[in-house]
């Protein structure tokens, strides 16, 4: 029987094609159309009024930051920082926002064809703000010194000025730029209900063109139909099964035709598969005495096969005296790891109590610190970081030392800093912050030798307090490490010199600076390595931070030392979870 090819109906899947090419055709127009026109209005949304929105949002918080600086300048004399930030503000970052600003708007109304800035606009905000500028500038004019501070009128005046006239239009200028910005964000959802809809009509049109299709394609194959789909199928599953390393299950039967003769040979080839495989399996299962018959003299996977078998063959004798002979070394040199182990964790352990032996007696701190706390928390066995406390007279000395490194290197230079620093002040007396951190610093060089051509970064980071018992005096001098006190529950942070102590890499003539600091009774100090800080943890894996370790010495303040420092170990093991120790942590707590 001849195929002919007009008596599947080609003529009508023709026109059937046609049609829905025709039809496929006007749907990328229609979403060539509809892309563009969302893609015009998301560039809108993008490149104007987002950003326009972002802008006023950071006009909004300079005019916060306005208020803050220029209050600041009054009522807080010393707050360098936020004074420079004041004049920063007026001199470059209000100009630069406002020029910013001034072409955003340009474009939004270009685009929008109407002016939907609120009532006055932005000018009138502009205008405002200048206005509460030179009130800020008279401020900044009137009190410059330490006298204008003291002169009653001046300050009465600047405090009149905040009160009624920064604060009011500080007011009055966030509310108009509120209502910008929610004016701005109404245009902005509009253009996202447009977009929004005509998606929403994209969607349809393709899944309409879609379900279309599909029909399509489901009555053409529902109208093609011929005698060699199936056993085609059958062959292309068989051949895929064959392929992914699987065996059929199946035979297919073959009829005398050309399917036929493609059936039988992947009957053949599925019949080869089985016996290859089951051969295969013996020499997986160690029988390498199996026997296997080649399809041909030509058949690689078989000649393969069997050169396989023999090499594993005389492979598995050799393998069997080579096994005996490395299983005794493994033995013996195992034993011999075990011993050496043995010896290490021995010398670590007596090293550990060699280092607790030399940090100072809690007893002899209690007798001058008499409510006070010690966070001592080594990384390894032995730790990096130490404190040290020592008396001349009526000057009782105390420090905590950060040295490089942990482990046994850190736990070397500790010794070392130690050492030196009872040289310091239990030899020659000295008892004087900034003086301790120079004979260490020099000391430290001299016994690493850390001059000339020999380059090391050996060191240590260090904070030195001394305090006079009879005035309730307190000095401070750091290397890289603060001081916190805490005065009637407000912290103050007095910063180190940055220098470290020792280190190759800063200049060998160093000079620490002494800060004095009248202590009452129910003050709090803190001195502190970088451990805690530093600490990995959380759900999301990062450090401690600096701002979290400040908070917790807030939230304790109203606790007693002892239970401060529970409290802050606590929290320190919270925050850890199963994250190992990052560095060794010190932390030390004195209320007077």
């Amino acid at each position: 029987m001849k195929f002919n090819f007009f008596n599947t109906g080609f003529p009508k899947i023709t026109t059937a094609f046609l049609f829905v090419i025709a039809i496929v055709i006007a749907n990328v127009a229609f979403n060539f159309y509809v892309i563009t026109k969302n893609k015009s209005k998301i560039a809108e949304m993008t490149d104007v009024i987002n950003p326009y929105i972002e802008s006023l949002e950071q006009f909004n918080l300079m005019v916060t930051e306005s208020k803050m600086y220029s209050t600041n300048w009054v009522y807080l004399q010393n707050n360098v920082e936020d004074k420079g930030s004041l004049d920063t503000l007026h001199k470059f970052r209000y100009p630069a926002l406002k020029k910013k600003l001034q072409i955003q708007a340009q474009k939004f109304t270009k685009i929008d064809g109407s002016q939907i800035l609120g009532s006055g606009g932005l000018s009138e905000v502009f205008g405002k703000f200048y206005r509460l500028i030179g009130f800020e500038k008279e401020i900044m004019s009137t009190l410059v010194t330490f006298d204008d501070y003291e002169n009653a009128s001046k300050k009465f005046h600047c405090e009149e000025l905040i009160e009624e006239q920064v604060l009011p239009r500080t007011d009055s200028i966030m509310n108009q730029l509120r209502l910008i910005t929610s004016n701005t964000r109404r245009e902005a959802v509009r253009l996202k209900s447009e977009i929004e809809r005509d998606s929403s009509w994209l969607t349809t049109i393709m899944m309409a063109a879609s379900v279309g299709l599909l029909i399509f394609i489901l009555g053409a194959i529902s109208f093609i139909s011929s005698g060699i789909r199936k056993p085609v199928l059958k062959m292309k599953e068989i051949i895929q099964q064959l392929g992914k390393g699987e065996l059929p299950n199946e035979k297919l039967d073959a009829k005398k035709n050309v399917i036929g003769d493609m059936v039988s040979s992947v009957n053949t080839l599925s019949e080869s598969f089985t016996r290859t495989s089951v051969f295969a399996s013996e020499i997986g299962k160690g029988n390498l005495t199996v026997n296997y018959d080649k399809l041909s003299n030509n058949d690689l996977l078989g000649n393969a096969l069997i050169n396989m078998r023999n090499s594993l063959r005389a492979y598995s004798e050799d393998m069997e005296q080579q096994v005996r002979e490395r299983t005794f070394e493994v033995i013996e040199k195992g034993r011999k790891l075990e011993i050496a182990y043995k010896e290490i964790s021995d010398s670590i352990n007596y090293a550990k109590r060699i280092q607790e032996s030399i940090l100072p007696n809690n007893e002899m701190i209690t007798q001058v610190f008499a409510n006070s706390f010690i966070f001592y928390k080594p990384k390894a066995v032995v730790c990096g970081d130490f404190y040290w406390f020592g008396r001349q007279g009526d000057d009782a000395v105390i420090a905590a030392v950060d040295c490089t490194g942990h482990g046994v290197p850190g736990a070397l230079m500790t010794v070392i800093g130690n050492s030196l620093m009872n040289q310091i002040v239990n030899s020659a007396g000295v008892t004087s912050p900034s003086n301790i951190l120079t004979q260490l610093d020099k000391k430290l060089h001299e016994t690493l030798k850390q001059h000339g051509n020999i380059i090391t970064n050996d060191g240590m980071d260090a904070a030195v307090c001394r305090y006079k018992i009879s005035k309730n005096e307190l000095t401070f001098a750091g290397a890289k490490r603060p001081l916190y006190v805490f005065k009637k529950g407000e912290l103050i942070e007095i910063k180190g010199n940055k220098s470290p102590i020792g280190s190759f890499g800063h200049e060998l003539t160093k000079r620490f600076s002494e800060h004095k600091i009248a202590v009452n009774t129910g003050d709090t100090l803190y001195m502190f390595s970088d451990g805690l800080q530093d600490q990995f943890g959380g759900e999301d894996g990062k450090k401690f931070m600096i701002k979290r370790f400040r908070d917790i010495l807030e939230s304790v303040q109203d606790l007693s030392m002892a239970e401060q420092g529970r409290r802050i170990e606590k929290e320190l093991t919270a925050w850890q979870r199963d994250f190992e120790q990052t560095d060794d942590i010190l932390l030390i707590g004195i209320r007077f």
